[in-house]
């Protein structure tokens, strides 16, 4: 009798929680085909320009230091958002980081954009209206344990360009901006 009690209510639980569980994919699958749904719908801005030349974007910049034992590439990317501007929209765009040993090991892979420069400046608007228009790598000392990237972004209403240059660690974390 114990048994059969036993048997009968763990298939009354077992049961409870499978319809639980479906009622939830249910819901989570309606949801995410919303999500889907509203995601497709903005379409993408036409006529935009970019700031940079086609030819560089996609291609990797690579830097050695000789005293050093990290390679850099840096490889700038159009982003899908853009920036309004006085005669038209401007593509927005993204620098790959990638430091590797001389050996090939990596070491980070990290993607910067303008508005990761916004956590650490108080000049948020020259950041909202300006595009990202090119990266460079700076040489630190051999004992310095970072990579120093000059970032410059270009304010497409009055072209004028402004240099922000942004320390990261090996584990790609940015420390600092000038």
């Amino acid at each position: 009798m114990k048994k059969s009690f036993l048997i009968l209510s763990l298939t009354a639980v077992l049961a409870g929680c499978g319809r639980s569980e479906t009622a939830q994919t249910d819901t989570a699958s309606t949801t995410a085909a919303d999500s889907v749904t509203a995601a497709a719908a903005p379409a993408k801005p036409e006529n935009c320009k970019s700031v940079v030349e086609p030819a560089k974007l996609g291609k990797a910049d690579e830097y050695q230091e000789s005293g050093k034992d990290l390679k850099v590439a840096l490889t700038l990317n159009q982003a899908d958002n853009t920036t309004p501007g006085p005669d038209g929209c401007y593509f927005n765009n993204s620098v790959d980081v990638t430091a590797t040993r001389k050996s090939g090991k990596p070491v980070f892979r990290r993607t910067l954009v303008k508005e990761d420069l916004g956590y650490f400046s108080e000049s948020d608007s020259v950041i909202e209206k300006g595009v990202l228009q090119s990266v460079q790598y700076k040489p630190t000392f051999n004992s310095q344990k970072y990579v120093s990237l000059t970032m410059r972004l270009r304010d497409p209403e009055t072209d004028k360009t402004t240099d922000f240059t942004v320390y990261m660690n090996y584990n790609g974390e940015i420390l600092r901006v000038k």
